[in-house]
């Protein structure tokens, strides 16, 4: 009776033992509510920034007003110096468009005469452009709109007030002692000369940046939106379109003087 006592003995002992070593391995493996927290938290925090469509806005803005290059190679596909390049661009092709600025400008001061190539005027338009958009020091992001392929961005901003500064540079051209406009637009055809004119001042605006010009603001904010691409990773993008977007929604060709 004291054997078969001990041998069942044995044998519950070792099912115990074997129990509690199921029941050790089971709570080794299992996750707590809390690990599951840790480990959702972890996840988002790796998550990329440039996935979050405002903070790819505002970067991108960022480089339009502050000159700023973080994260431009992500988000534009270009390098800073690049990106420079193709603001200048902008504005030097949509100059050309207007009227075709292939002869030089014969600018006469007092006393002298200056030739102004078709290179250099646009040149100096495109640069003074960029840096009169610079001058905007307030803008907002107001809203995000997330779909499936991108985002959409409504921004409000101080914008420029175009009709004033052509009345600046139309301005500086009125002060310059000696300035004759037929003289000014003898290189060019004829039957072109009164569409011309828009040369001149793009021409000016540009002579104007260098004499520290401001740029005239509108007097009230303007709002505008811009489109990010979302790539198959996620991330948000600038498209071709993005500084077609900002540029063109933070001015206005008004009558307003601006401030």
């Amino acid at each position: 009776m004291n054997k078969l006592t001990k041998v069942m003995t044995s044998a519950a002992l070792s099912v115990a033992i074997l129990s509690l070593a199921g029941c050790g391995q089971s709570d080794t493996n299992a996750s707590t509510p809390q690990e599951d927290v840790k480990t959702e938290t972890k996840v988002q925090e790796q998550k990329s920034p440039l996935q979050d469509p405002k903070h790819v806005a505002d970067r991108y803005l960022s480089y339009i007003y502050d000159a700023k290059t973080a994260e431009i190679q992500d988000i534009t596909g270009a390098s800073s110096s690049e990106f420079k390049e193709e603001q200048k661009d902008f504005f030097s092709e949509r100059a050309g468009a207007v009227t075709p600025i292939e002869y030089p400008l014969v600018i006469e001061y007092e006393g002298f005469s200056e030739l102004y190539t078709p290179e250099k005027i646009k040149d100096e338009y495109a640069t003074a452009m960029v840096n009169y958009f610079e001058q905007i020091d307030n803008y907002s992001i107001k809203n995000v709109e997330e779909s499936e392929n991108g985002a959409e961005i409504t921004v409000e901003t101080e914008g420029l007030a175009m009709n004033a500064l052509a009345s600046q540079a139309n301005s500086y051209m009125d002060s310059l002692i000696g300035f004759d406009q037929n003289l000014a637009l003898s290189k060019y055809p004829s039957d072109t000369t009164q569409k011309a004119n828009a040369v001149l001042q793009f021409w000016a605006m540009g002579e104007i940046f260098q004499q520290g010009n401001k740029a005239p603001m509108l007097d009230q904010p303007t709002t505008f939106t811009m489109y990010l691409e979302k790539d198959n990773r996620g991330d948000y993008k600038a498209t071709e379109d993005t500084m077609s977007d900002v540029y063109s929604g933070s001015k206005l060709d008004t009558y307003e003087d601006g401030k």
